[in-house]
């Protein structure tokens, strides 16, 4: 008797908000929580520049939507960014050092879009600092011709780190464009185990280079009004509360899933 594969999460761990400091994105949290609804994600996490934008109220409207939001924070460290899922609790990060004492099993860290072109990226750093890494982000955007995801794809088969697929999206029609699924109970600690152990795939398409270019556009023109605009203070989570919110508030689980592997992605996989 064959064993019944279980469905998966739909899931996208880095999406940015109106509450983003650095960023002057036109929806809110609650907004984009809608949204991934409306097109069937199952968890999502919010990371925004350098700030938690988590609380009771998002997380009670993630739920009555059918979605685990987790927290999470994409970080400044060193002048390159760091995507943190559910950071523990004063605890403080300045450099690739104090990284490592952000790491445990209820904490996930991310490298994303490491080798994409910009300041912001990786690049060196990643291997100079593999061992804090959990995981490696394969973003949305690229083409058949222009990818620059396919230097992390052979990092992550050089060192045996999972690939995930996240839209890094500031608009909303980035959302859905790149997303992973994830063969995992719908509570924290069982996604991020399924994520450690590969039990996921990669669901993405290339861009048309119109599309790349609109984006490319967009984001540009949404960088100059940030540039312009006064600083917007979030909602700051209160990190010590997130177990407490978690055992008010439990969601469905679904049946473990196994291993399987990416499709979907460009040939070079």
């Amino acid at each position: 008797m064959k064993e019944k594969r279980t469905k998966p999460l739909k899931a996208d761990l880095h999406l940015h908000t109106a509450e983003d400091p650095l960023d002057d994105v036109r929806y809110t949290g609650k907004e984009l929580i809608s949204k991934a609804a409306d097109k069937g994600f199952d968890v999502i996490s919010i990371t925004n520049h350098n700030l938690m934008t988590f609380n009771q109220d998002l997380f009670s409207h993630a739920q009555q939507m059918g979605i685990l939001l987790i927290p999470g924070v994409e970080l400044t460290i060193q002048r390159r960014h760091v995507l943190v899922l559910n950071p523990p609790p004063h605890k403080k990060c300045s450099d690739f050092p104090s990284l490592s004492k952000l790491r445990r099993p209820e904490t996930l860290i991310i490298a994303p879009h490491p080798y994409f072109p910009g300041t912001y990226s990786l690049n060196g750093y990643l291997l100079e600092h593999i061992g804090l890494f959990d995981a490696l982000a394969y973003c949305h955007f690229y083409s058949q011709m222009i990818n620059f995801n396919l230097r992390a794809v052979e990092v992550s088969h050089s060192f045996g780190l999972p690939l995930i697929g996240n839209s890094d999206a500031h608009f909303f029609s980035q959302l859905g464009s790149t997303y992973s699924l994830i063969y995992a109970e719908k509570n924290l600690e069982s996604v991020f185990a399924a994520i450690r152990q590969n039990e996921l795939k990669i669901v993405s398409r290339p861009l048309k280079h119109f599309e790349m270019g609109s984006i490319a556009n967009r984001f540009l023109k949404m960088k100059l009004r940030a540039t312009l605009s006064r600083y917007r203070p979030g909602k700051i989570f209160d990190s010590e509360r997130w177990e407490d919110i978690i055992k008010k508030a439990p969601l469905v689980n679904a049946k473990q899933g196994i291993k399987i592997s990416l499709y979907d992605a460009p040939d070079k996989f």
